[in-house]
């Protein structure tokens, strides 16, 4: 009885689906070697621009890593402004896009040369092929990108001797590290949010930000925020209020229990809140303060990067009113106008370049 009632549901669902309408003209269809080719190349426009993002963050971060170095703390490390890849280090869709693109394969070669970097100066370009660091000859394949990386790094801040193929042609580059932050500035291009963020250990640039950006000061306006934040240990700061918030919350709900009134963990739950969201508006306000300091600092220019803020407020025009964690477009703008005269003020006065503390 069961089967014979699943078949009458299966036959009544032919016969809906034949009664359905259907196209009426005859549309040219690519073959299926045709579409292959195409996915093909649309994975490499992909990838392309995925790259092309890369290597813009990079060259907009490293200045602002080496330049404000002396605020990071402890948190520094010896580095040469270059990145190196092979087809084994990128995701296997676009091994063969990055094949084809960029002659990648076994070897190791150069990705990223941050402008004014030291392997910039010592002439190192993005396609060389590495050979040998130290005269310690680099493998092909997985282990090539993990042991490179490993004799910069057991350099620490020596001079170091990398040999390099161009064009069928042996070089030799002599770098010499500088100090930065060893806050690595990351591309999350599966995102098209207007969003970046930093977790005390890395800071995280979406794609859509990344695409917002006007130009390069505006970028460096928001990698410079999230450094300011990581700087000011903005993040250990909101973690103490957290748990300061969450303790005074425990605290009342355990003396409303001792009184016999069971609150359900309300208090405990608006304490946390509380306390992840105090100062959180001037945390922002400061970060966007101290970044200016550090874009300008890097050799950027802070004149009209406010504006990025303008644009938000179209892109959001809640954000022009509307004041949670974050501070109102308008106060942004503002704030960020000052901050400019401010640094120009004291440039023209050959000042150091340092934001203002308060007075004690």
């Amino acid at each position: 009885m069961m089967k014979n009632s699943i078949f009458s549901i299966y036959v009544l669902c032919l016969l809906f689906l034949t009664s359905c309408a259907t196209p009426v003209t005859k549309t040219p269809q690519g073959t299926s070697l045709e579409i292959q080719q195409e996915a093909l190349f649309e994975k490499e426009l992909a990838y392309k621009k995925i790259i092309t993002d890369q290597d813009r963050i990079f060259n907009i971060s490293f200045p602002l890593m080496a330049e404000n170095a002396d605020f990071c703390g402890k948190k520094t490390a010896p580095a040469f402004g270059l990145t190196a890849w092979n087809r084994t280090s990128v995701n296997r869709k676009y091994s063969k896009a990055v094949a084809k693109l960029y002659n990648l394969h076994a070897r190791l070669a150069v990705q990223h040369v941050a402008d004014k970097s030291p392997a910039a100066k010592a002439g190192i370009r993005s396609g060389d092929f590495i050979i040998a660091i130290n005269g310690q000859n680099i493998p092909r394949g997985q282990p090539a990108r993990k042991t490179a990386y490993k004799l910069l790094h057991l350099a620490s801040y020596n001079p170091v001797d990398i040999l390099l193929e161009r064009n069928n042609k042996l070089i030799r580059a002599v770098v010499r590290p500088v100090k930065v932050c060893d806050y690595p500035v990351q591309l999350n291009y599966n995102s098209t949010d207007i969003n970046a963020f930093t977790d005390g250990k890395r800071i995280v640039l979406s794609k859509g930000i990344v695409r917002f950006t006007k130009n390069d000061n505006e970028l460096a306006l928001v990698i410079a925020h999230e450094l300011a934040h990581i700087a000011m240990g903005h993040i250990n700061k909101k973690m103490q209020n957290t748990i300061a918030g969450t303790l005074g919350g425990l605290a009342i709900d355990s003396l409303l229990a001792a009184a016999g009134v069971n609150s359900g963990g309300a208090f405990l739950k608006a304490g946390e809140d509380i306390g992840s969201q105090s100062y959180s508006v001037e945390f922002e306000q400061e970060a966007d303060y101290v970044g200016m300091y550090f874009m300008e600092r890097a050799g950027y220019s802070t004149k009209g990067v406010a504006d990025f803020w303008r644009r938000e407020a179209s892109e959001r025009p809640r954000s022009v009113s509307t004041r949670n964690s974050h501070p109102t477009t308008p106060e942004r703008f503002l704030a960020i106008e000052h901050t400019h005269r401010e640094i120009i003020a004291k440039k023209a006065r050959n000042e150091t370049l340092v934001p203002n503390l308060k007075s004690k």
